[in-house]
């Protein structure tokens, strides 16, 4: 008769028996459904980190098209923004039109032609039609015309009729100018306006369209990457027209913000990867990129599939080991590798920032000036600049908002802004004014710019400034210290239709002004009590009493905020400029 207790326990009782017999088999086996949960889990996770990496990678590279193509519509828009108006004070002299898109022409390379078109009979002595226009020959010459006619009537045309519809700056569809530039070009055209107010025509340049397919196609960080510029209308502007083009421009058309990510398929049932984003200021053109999935996760999938067949064929514990090992090892390389190459880009980013600033020390017959920018990571956001044109020292001073390389990014725009517009106008606030409405246009990160302009005329003192929400600064004579009184008008980069006041000083021979970044107040020590405008104050009165040149009085005020912060680290860039009157 059989024993129920041995029965009962002889199957357990054999599996141990088993396990303990077949060691390496068990362990194997636990290695083996280990690493397939391992894999699993790792696949998935992976495949969220690679979407997030191709998200961040292709928004970078898209920023960096935007910013390009921004940049030079920028220019172009100021440039004529400015010429609108010298246009309206001349209208009293059609000839001088000429010599006007002439000069357009003429200083900006990137210009084709530039035309007025007035409206019909504006000028009845020159007849129904009149277009004065300026176009670049293939040798370089530049041919003024009256191009306006029955054979070219402008007054029906795109560039003509919306920009006077929207009473704004346009940039127009694509087209093929046969009459003038002879390319196919995209015309910026703003309204001109008479003593009245009402419509004279519009003054337009004409812009090439070849410059938009290297901007473009720059920069792909994906081999099978494939981006397109067009307009609102789903004119091309730049890559080849094809299939996978028309398949985008289906999703595009039904995409209302004309902005996203979206996953479809090609002819061949391939997915693409799809990002819209706007170019945005006064165009309605859309930056297209694309990209293939089977390039993007292609490697991840062909890891999970080796990893698969690892496990089906008997992966051993220590096959196991030493490929965890080594494939770990490699990760930490390849990581190792990464920060080398992001710490290598960003000081070269660092030295190219620097050397966009001028230099350091400036000792003219007029004027000595010194700055010093020290940024708080490997790029900041603060910038001085200065020129002298025309007998008159422009100079600047600004703070954007944030740190790193967006605050960087922005600080070179600025940068550029004030040396484009302050190449041709006088006017702190006006320079102020073109800068702003040229930042506010396409800032959905809202980031602004904390500003100081001034502009001295060298051989009377005459100091004229305009500031935009900085730190007003100290002016220096005689052992006397006091501040420069400073409007408080709003940062850069607020509100597009902000107005700035100008300010005058008159500044004696020998005096000294003093800017500085909110860097310098708000330097912290490790007990994170900041220098503050207490201390400064005393720094400058010290420096006053002892006639200091601007050089010395950098030092004297580093000095200051060295011994104050002692070890600490940097906590903001640290800017600060000294301008010394020595009229002779």
């Amino acid at each position: 008769m059989p024993n129920n207790n041995t029965t009962k326990g002889g199957w357990w009782k054999q599996l141990l028996r088993f396990l303990k017999i077949h060691t390496s088999l068990t362990i194997v086996i636990a290695a083996a459904l280990l690493l397939e949960l391992t894999t699993g889990v790792m696949y998935y996770a992976a495949q969220s980190i690679i979407q997030r990496t191709m998200e961040e990678l292709v928004e970078r590279e898209m920023n960096a098209i935007y910013l390009s193509i921004r940049n030079r519509l920028a220019q172009v828009e100021v440039t004529l923004d400015n010429m609108a108006w010298v246009v309206s004070d001349n209208l009293d002299e059609p000839e001088w039109v000429y010599e006007i898109t002439r000069r357009c022409v003429e200083h900006n390379p990137e210009v084709m032609g530039c035309g007025v078109a007035f409206v019909p009979n504006y000028y009845p002595q020159e007849g129904y039609w009149f277009e004065p226009y300026s176009r670049r020959k293939a040798d370089g010459t530049i041919e003024s015309l009256q191009l306006g006619s029955a054979e070219h009537d402008y007054l029906n045309s795109a560039f003509f009729t919306e920009p006077i519809d929207k009473g704004s700056g346009h940039w127009c569809e694509p087209y093929l100018d046969k009459d003038g530039a002879k390319a196919m070009v995209t015309t910026y055209a703003v309204p001109v306006r008479d003593a009245d107010n009402k419509v004279a025509g519009i003054v337009g340049v004409d812009v090439s369209l070849h410059w938009l397919d290297g901007v473009v196609e720059e920069n792909r960080v994906y081999q099978s990457t494939r981006r397109f510029l067009v307009t609102g209308r789903d004119n091309l502007l730049a890559s080849v027209d094809g299939p996978i083009y028309k398949k985008v421009l289906e999703q595009l058309k039904a995409d209302n913000d004309k902005k996203g990510y979206v996953t479809m398929k090609d002819e061949d049932g391939k997915t693409l990867h799809v990002f819209f984003t706007p170019v945005g200021g006064k165009t309605d053109w859309v930056i297209i990129n694309v990209l293939y999935d089977d390039e993007v996760f292609g490697m991840l999938r062909h890891v999970r599939h080796l990893l698969l067949l690892l496990v089906m064929a008997g992966l051993v514990l220590i096959g196991f080991i030493v490929w965890r090992t080594s494939r770990n090892l490699e990760r930490l390389r390849k990581v190792k590798a990464e920060k080398d190459r992001i710490r290598a880009e960003l000081r070269v980013a660092s030295e190219i920032q620097q050397s966009m600033l001028p230099q350091n020390y400036l000792l003219h017959d007029d004027v000595e000036i010194c700055g010093s920018l020290v940024p708080a990571r490997e790029v900041g956001g603060d910038l001085f600049d200065y020129f002298i044109r025309d007998g008159k020292l422009f100079f600047c001073i600004g703070d954007v908002s944030g740190k790193g390389a967006p605050a960087a990014l922005l600080m070179a725009v600025t940068h550029a802004l004030f040396r484009s517009s302050s190449t041709h106008e006088d006017n702190p606030a006006l320079i102020m004014q073109a800068i702003n409405e040229a930042i506010c246009q396409g800032n959905e990160s809202n980031m602004f710019v904390t500003m100081f302009i001034g502009v001295i005329d060298l051989s009377t003192g005459s100091l004229h400034y305009c500031n935009a929400g900085h730190d007003a600064p100290f002016i220096m004579k005689d052992e006397e210290n006091s501040m420069l009184p400073a409007d408080a008008n709003l940062p850069v980069g607020v509100f597009d239709d902000t107005p700035y006041s100008e300010q005058m000083a008159q500044l004696r021979p020998e005096s000294t002004i003093f800017l500085y970044t909110d860097g310098l107040t708000e330097a912290m020590n490790s007990q994170h009590k900041q220098f503050g405008m207490e201390r400064t104050e005393e720094t400058m009165s010290q420096c006053a009493k002892t006639l200091l040149r601007p050089k010395d009085i950098l030092a004297k005020v580093t000095e200051a905020v060295h011994d104050f912060v002692k070890d600490a680290e940097q906590s903001d860039d640290l800017t600060i400029f000294a301008i010394r009157y020595t009229p002779k």
